[in-house]
Parts: structure tokens; C-alpha cells; sequence
């Protein structure tokens, strides 16, 4: 896959007169080069790989790891999650490599071992760096990238300082990187379908989890679990939001506060899982309640599935998000639902962030929600949140892929309510 996005990157690179870019991110260096570690989920402030890479295909794209972590590379070309770099330039981090290069007589050498001396012998170049800012420093200048030319970082504080004497036009690609990575190659499309199958699957199980009378701790670790058996990494320690409890009331939409009563009849619950697998994100939202609905809240989750299906119709290239909200209030408005201005309709990019929005930074405000025009490959999840009180907020989110035509839906779980028996309709 990383061929493609390369390819992706550098033709976006030409459109906009960039010659290189300095990606020290963790999601810009997966993107380009495949590479991921434990490290990045220790979520430092500071970077712990890095990658640049050059418009000009002749020119190598450099991956910048600690030079411990070429077994990763090994393991992870085992088990063929491909690393795409050219050349790999290494760093210390902390003395951990130092110690790791140190001999040991006693020592037996292992495959793992025989298969990173390979990998070192191969493509490594240059001699082991202090850090990443001397390593980046160090392949900028060794390929001729130090030398007028208009370079981008992802982090303008590492392209800073690792430029620093060097005859280049510097700027902030933060916006630009969103713009490449918003539209999806075939590869990532492809495998954003077999993200889809594991979200139908973890919904329907969170939807089983519903119990009269289980406890909100249990009911999120069972998810977790299910979670974590089929490889889908949970966002946090709570796996699925859901609301909580505040002077003894329970509000469904005060997610992840403590609960510390069993589900009971009428709790209407949020199941929102969430949770990366290789890399990219499930966000997949539906509505439960315990016990029979009333008529009166049955007929709002029809009324509000029918307007977000509505909305799913004018997922097209061309179509600009910020126009859908509106497509969606007339709707509950022409159904008489109460305050329709409680209904949050927004449309966003998704992949290895849940929010991906192409607008100019800081994305996360009210511009993301006045929006950005579709394209077609985006992957868009459509997020429908109705937060009335009267007779209760109900939730609903999807992913799909834009197309020539018809939205291609990621997801197939359906846009139904999950419906929890009580003791009273289980007849106990």
C-alpha cells in the first residue's frame, strides 16, 4: 500500500511545488513508509521515527528510526505488513541502542538477529545519530535536499531545527498532509472494507452486551475484550461510549462519567465503539434502550434513520458537507419532531484519525462543521447525533466510500434500535 500513497503524496507534492516534505507524526510516517511501532502509542511529545520524502522519484524516501527498532522492520516484513522506505538512517534513543550494539559473547544469534543485519547491510546508510533532529539533518544534506527548495513538515518545530543552516523555504504542511491523506487509495479502500466487517461485528456484540441489570464496568470490559480478540485496538479502557450518572441522575449523553448502578428499564444507551485496526479507525454509533421503547420514542430513531439515509444520498463528489445538516433538520421538521435544532449532523473524513477534515488548521471548530467539498476515494463518516429531551437523543454513525455514483457504505450493520429485554418482557 505504501507505493500508492507515495505515489499519492508526490503527485500531490507537483501540484503544489513542493520538493520535499519532513514527516515526524506517527500517522504521516505510517502513511508514507508502513512504518509503526509500540513506541508511538506511548504518545510522547516528542517524535520517535520520521520520514522524508522527496517529490523527485529518483531521490530515496528515507524512513528515521532508533536504530534498536530494525527488528521491527524484520518482524513486520515476516509477517508481510511491508515497510516501503529506500534507505533508513538511525538515531539513539536514550542509550537503549547503545546497549543494544554492546557485545555479548554468550550471546546466540537468532533468526530475528540474522534478518536485521540483512535489513542494516541493505539499506541502512550513514552512521547511528545522537537523535532525530541530527538524523533528519543527516539525510536532507546526504541527498541533496539541503540546497533551495521548498520543504514541508508536519511538525514545524522538528523541520525547524533540523534545517537549520540550510538554504531552504520552510513552511507548515500540516494542511496540506490532511488534503493528501483525506482521499483514500485503492489499498487503503480495500482495506477500510475489511475494518467495515470487524465494526458490523463489535456493534452487533455490543448490542448482546446490553443486559438488564449488568453493570456499566462489565458491560465495557466484555466489549473490550471482544474487541481486542479480533485485533481491533479499543480507544480507551471504556471500548464504547456511553452516558453517566450526575446527583443521581442518569444523562446518556454525559459519556464515560461513573455509572455505579446496573442498566434498568428506559436507560437509553449510546453505543459508539470505537478502536483502530492496522491503523485505521472504527466509528460506528447506534442507539439502545432496555426494555420495550415507548411509540413515541420508536417513531423519532425511524424518523431520524430516514433522515440520515436522506443525507446518505447526496454523499457525492462535489457535494459540500456543510450542506447536509440542513438536509436532514427539514426532514425531523417536516415529521414534527421537537426541537430539531438539537440534531448534530456532521460529516468528516476518517482513516488513522477519527476526525479528518480538510479545512484549514485549527480544523476541530466550527469550521470543521460549516465543511469541505467531497471527493471521490474520501472515505466520509456521517455522524447524526439528535440530543432532544423529549423523548430521548438517539444516535446513529456510518462510513462511506465517495464514488462516481452511489455512496459505497463500509459498514452493512443495520440503522436499526437495539432493544435489551427487561424482566418484565422476558417475563421473569
Amino acid at each position: 500500500m505504501s507505493a500508492e500513497t507515495i505515489a499519492r503524496l508526490r503527485a500531490m507534492m507537483a501540484r503544489e511545488d513542493i520538493d520535499a516534505v519532513i514527516l515526524s507524526h506517527p500517522h504521516d510516517v505510517r502513511y508514507a513508509t508502513g512504518y509503526h511501532s509500540v513506541l508511538e502509542r506511548w504518545t510522547q511529545q516528542e517524535p520517535l521515527c520520521g520520514a522524508i520524502v522527496p517529490r523527485d522519484a529518483s531521490k530515496p524516501v528515507t524512513l528515521l528510526i532508533p536504530e534498536a527498532s530494525i527488528g521491527v522492520i524484520a518482524v513486520g516484513n515476516e509477517r508481510e505488513q511491508r515497510i516501503f522506505c529506500d534507505e533508513i538512517r538511525t538515531f539513539d534513543m536514550l542509550n537503549f541502542c547503545q546497549v543494544a550494539r554492546a557485545d555479548d559473547p554468550g550471546a546466540r544469534r537468532s533468526e530475528l538477529a540474522r534478518a536485521a543485519l540483512g535489513i542494516a547491510s541493505e539499506k541502512i546508510r550513514g552512521a547511528c545519530q545522537p537523535d532525530l533532529l541530527a538524523a533528519l539533518s543527516q539525510g536532507l544534506k546526504a541527498n541533496g535536499l539541503d540546497r533551495r527548495g521548498r520543504i514541508g513538515c508536519d511538525d514545524w518545530r522538528i523541520g525547524h531545527r533540523a534545517t537549520q543552516g540550510m538554504q531552504v523555504d520552510l513552511f507548515d504542511a500540516l494542511d496540506f498532509l490532511m488534503r493528501v491523506r483525506v482521499v483514500k487509495t485503492p489499498g487503503e479502500i480495500a482495506r477500510y472494507r475489511k475494518v467495515g466487517k470487524l465494526a458490523d461485528a463489535v456493534i452487533a456484540q455490543a448490542g448482546r452486551e446490553v443486559v438488564h441489570g449488568r453493570s456499566w464496568s462489565e458491560v465495557q470490559a466484555r466489549i473490550a475484550e471482544f474487541m481486542v480478540r479480533n485485533e481491533v485496538v479499543p480507544v480507551d479502557e471504556g471500548a464504547v461510549l456511553f452516558g453517566g450518572g450526575y446527583d443521581g441522575d442518569f444523562i446518556p449523553d454525559l459519556f464515560r462519567t461513573p455509572v455505579d448502578r446496573p442498566l434498568q428499564s428506559g436507560d437509553i444507551i449510546i453505543l459508539e465503539t470505537q478502536g483502530v485496526h492496522e491503523g485505521f479507525w472504527i466509528d460506528i454509533n447506534r442507539t439502545a434502550v432496555v426494555g420495550p421503547p415507548s411509540a413515541e420514542y420508536l417513531r423519532l430513531h425511524d424518523i431520524l434513520r430516514d433522515a440520515f439515509l436522506k443525507t446518505v444520498d447526496h454523499l457525492r463528489p462535489g457535494v459540500h458537507t456543510g450542506e447536509l445538516a440542513k438536509i436532514a433538520r427539514d426532514h425531523l421538521v417536516q415529521n414534527g419532531v421537537a426541537a430539531p435544532d438539537k440534531l448534530l449532523l456532521v460529516a468528516h473524513g476518517i482513516g488513522y484519525m477519527p476526525l479528518e477534515i480538510p479545512v484549514p488548521f485549527p480544523s476541530h471548530g466550527l469550521a470543521g462543521v460549516a465543511g469541505f467539498e467531497m471527493a471521490e476515494d474520501m472515505l466520509i463518516s456521517l455522524d447524526c447525533l439528535y440530543f432532544g429531551g423529549t423523548p430521548g437523543p438517539c444516535h446513529m454513525e456510518n462510513v462511506y466510500a465517495i464514488t462516481s455514483g452511489a455512496p459505497e457504505p463500509m459498514y452493512h450493520a443495520p440503522l436499526e434500535l437495539f432493544v435489551a429485554e427487561a424482566p418484565e418482557l422476558a417475563g421473569a
